[in-house]
């Protein structure tokens, strides 16, 4: 990952972590940053100053989920069921 694509509401995953963390505040620290984040299932604080080895090893997730889904599974799913007198 490269510090460009971090930004805030993106949320990180790496063995820095025990869980996902979404980002709240980037500080750049000379060759290295300062990366404020919140733990998505603890809602603890993270405040790691990573270099950029630590950086490469992270991953993102999109800030908005893709749509890119079958429509077809969607429409099967949401028709109503026979069976349950619907």
């Amino acid at each position: 990952m490269r510090f460009d694509n971090l930004k805030p509401n993106t949320t990180v995953r790496g063995a820095i972590f025990p869980e996902p963390v979404q980002v709240i505040l980037i500080v750049p620290m000379g060759d290295s940053i300062k990366l404020v984040g919140k733990g998505t299932k603890s809602g603890k604080v993270y405040e790691p100053i990573l270099n950029t080895k630590q950086l490469e090893k992270l991953e993102t997730s999109p800030e908005k989920e893709p749509f890119t889904g079958d429509s077809k599974h969607f429409r099967l799913g949401m028709r109503p069921c026979d069976w349950a007198g619907i």
